[in-house]
């Protein structure tokens, strides 16, 4: 039974189809993915009174951003 399923996936007539089904579920959760991490970013940014636009110059400026944003 379980290899019947298996041999009717991998036939000629299913796998092709399967394969770009397969690549553009996997490319939306990968986008998916990392805007919410880019979202998690920005927020502890904020969280952590840093700009996220603000373009930083150096490891300095991360640490005590200027006062005047």
């Amino acid at each position: 039974m379980e290899n019947d399923i298996w041999s009717r996936l991998l036939s000629g007539d299913v796998l092709p189809k399967l394969i770009p089904i397969v690549g553009i579920v996997s490319i939306t959760i990968a986008l998916i993915v990392k805007k919410v991490f880019a979202h998690r970013e920005r927020m502890a940014m904020i969280e952590r009174g840093i700009h996220p636009d603000y373009p930083l110059e150096n490891e300095e400026e991360i640490q005590n951003p200027p006062s005047n944003i």
